[in-house]
C-alpha cells in the first residue's frame, strides 16, 4: 500500500491516531474497481464502507440524486413532508424480509441503533417498566456513538462510558472458536445462555446482527437466528435486528433474516441503501408495536438531515437499479463461488484457522493479526483491497462483480495467503 504525508494532513481519522494517515489515497471508482493516486488499481472488495453494493458510479443513482437536489434538496420532517420519502417507505414496505410496515429514517447505522432501541425502551415504559435490560452479542458492533458502543464488548470500544442507561448483557462463544462458532453445539450454547439471561434478568429487548462484522466477520450458527425469535417469544422479548450491514442483499437476501424465515420486531438498516450516494439509515417496525408506546406513539426523535428528499430519491433509484439488475441474486451467485473457491485453495493451509462466509461478506480467519494484516497488504500490492478485521481478512465486494473479476479476487487472496505463509 502507498502512504499519505504523515504531518502534513490536517485530516482526523476514525479508529486512528490524529497523525496517522497510512494507508492508499483513492481518487476514482468505477464498478468494482478503485484507482489510488499513485494509478495502482484494485478490486474493491470492501464496497467503500461497506455501503456501495451495486458497484461504484452507477449512473441511474446519481443522475436521480442530482436531479432531486435541483428541485428540492430537503424540508424539516418535524414541519412538513417531502414526496420521495413518502415513495421511499412505500417501496421499502414491499420489500420482503425487514419485519416491519413502518420506517423511521435517520442518517447512520449508529443513529438507526439508537432509534431502534429508543422505541423498544418506549415500548417497555408502556408495557412493563422493569423490563429496562438488553442483550447483544460480546462481539457485536452496533455504532461508533457512546451508547451503540457500550452495547459492545469488543476492545476498541470497552474505554466508551456506559450511556446505555440499561444494564447490558453479553453473549459469548464459550470455549467455540474458527469454524466450531458455526456447529451445532455452538448454536446450543448460545441459546442456553440466552434462555438463561432473559430467566435472570430485566432484558426486555434482544439485539443482534446476523452476522457479527467488526467482531471478526462471524456468521451465526445456522438456525440460531430463528432460536433466538422463539426465545424471545418464550420470554416476551422484542427481538431487534442490526442489519445495517447485512440489511439489502449483501447476504444474498434481502434482508439476512430471510435465511431463517425470522421476523424482527425492529430492523435497523443502512448500508447499501443509497449505494454509498449520501447518508441514510431506516428503522422498521410493525404498527402493532407502534400502537403500544406511550403519548398516542409519538417518538422523540430528530436529526437535521434525516429523510432528505434527495437522500431518499437516491435510495429509491438504488432499489430500483437492484431489482431491474437482479443485484440480490448476483450477491448470493457471486459469494457461493467465491467462497467455493477460498475455502478450496486454502483448506488446510497453515495459519488459516476457518473460511466462511454468507453472501457477499465473507471471511479468511488467520493464527493472529499479524498474519491477517501481511495479507492484507500483500493482496493490495497485487490488486484487492480488503478489510481486516483482527485476525480475519474480510472480502465484501459489490454485487456487479463479473465472472473474470471473481477469478481475479479470488486469485489475488489465495496468491497473497500463501506468499504469507511461506515467508512466516
Amino acid at each position: 500500500m502507498n502512504h499519505g504525508e504523515q504531518a502534513a494532513s490536517a485530516l482526523g481519522r476514525p479508529w486512528r491516531a490524529p497523525r496517522d494517515h497510512s494507508g492508499p489515497t483513492f481518487v476514482t471508482a468505477r464498478g468494482a474497481w478503485l484507482a489510488d493516486r499513485e494509478g495502482h488499481r484494485v478490486i474493491d472488495a470492501t464496497s467503500g464502507a461497506l455501503n456501495v453494493f451495486c458497484g461504484h458510479g452507477v449512473e441511474s443513482i446519481v443522475d436521480a440524486y442530482l436531479s432531486q437536489l435541483r428541485t428540492l434538496a430537503h424540508v424539516d420532517m418535524s414541519q412538513g413532508l417531502a414526496e420521495p420519502a413518502h415513495l421511499l417507505a412505500e417501496r421499502l414496505r414491499d420489500i420482503p424480509g425487514h419485519g416491519g410496515d413502518r420506517f423511521f429514517f435517520a442518517n447512520s447505522g449508529s443513529e438507526a441503533i439508537e432509534l431502534a432501541v429508543k422505541i423498544s425502551s418506549l415500548y417497555w415504559v408502556a408495557v412493563d417498566s422493569r423490563r429496562t435490560d438488553i442483550v447483544t452479542f460480546e462481539r457485536g458492533y452496533h455504532g461508533s456513538t457512546s451508547l451503540c458502543q457500550s452495547l459492545s464488548g469488543l476492545p476498541q470500544t470497552g474505554t466508551t462510558p456506559d450511556r446505555c442507561g440499561s444494564g447490558v448483557h453479553r453473549l459469548g462463544f464459550g470455549e467455540f472458536t474458527g469454524a466450531g462458532q458455526r456447529s451445532s453445539e455452538a448454536r446450543e450454547h448460545i441459546a442456553e445462555q440466552l434462555r438463561t439471561m432473559l430467566a435472570d434478568t430485566a432484558a426486555g429487548t434482544v439485539l443482534v446482527e446476523p452476522f457479527l462484522n467488526v467482531g471478526g466477520g462471524i456468521r451465526l450458527p445456522e438456525g440460531l437466528l430463528a432460536d433466538i425469535r422463539r426465545i424471545c417469544d418464550e420470554y416476551g422479548t422484542l427481538l431487534v435486528l442490526d442489519e445495517v450491514f447485512t440489511g439489502l442483499g449483501r447476504t444474498g437476501a434481502w434482508f439476512a433474516q430471510e435465511h431463517d424465515g425470522v421476523r424482527a420486531d425492529l430492523t435497523a438498516f443502512s448500508k447499501g441503501l443509497t449505494n454509498g450516494v449520501c447518508a441514510l439509515s431506516a428503522v422498521a417496525v410493525g404498527s402493532g408495536l407502534l400502537e403500544r408506546l406511550p403519548a398516542g406513539g409519538i417518538v422523540s426523535y430528530g436529526h437535521t438531515m434525516s429523510a432528505s428528499a434527495a437522500a431518499c430519491t437516491a435510495a429509491s433509484a438504488t432499489l430500483e437499479y437492484m431489482r431491474r439488475t437482479g443485484a440480490v441474486d448476483a450477491a448470493a451467485g457471486i459469494g457461493r463461488r467465491l467462497l467455493g473457491e477460498l475455502g478450496r485453495a486454502l483448506h488446510g493451509t497453515d495459519g488459516v484457522l476457518d473460511v466462511r462466509g454468507h453472501g457477499l461478506a465473507l471471511s479468511v480467519e488467520f493464527d493472529s493479526a499479524d498474519t491477517a494484516e501481511s495479507v492484507q497488504q500483500v493482496a493490495y500490492d497485487l490488486g484487492a483491497y480488503t478489510r481486516q478485521q483482527g485476525g480475519t481478512v474480510m472480502l465484501a465486494p459489490p454485487a456487479c462483480l463479473s465472472g473474470e473479476e471473481e477469478d481475479r479476487l479470488a486469485d489475488h487472496v489465495v496468491t497473497a495467503v500463501r506468499k504469507v505463509v511461506a515467508a512466516q
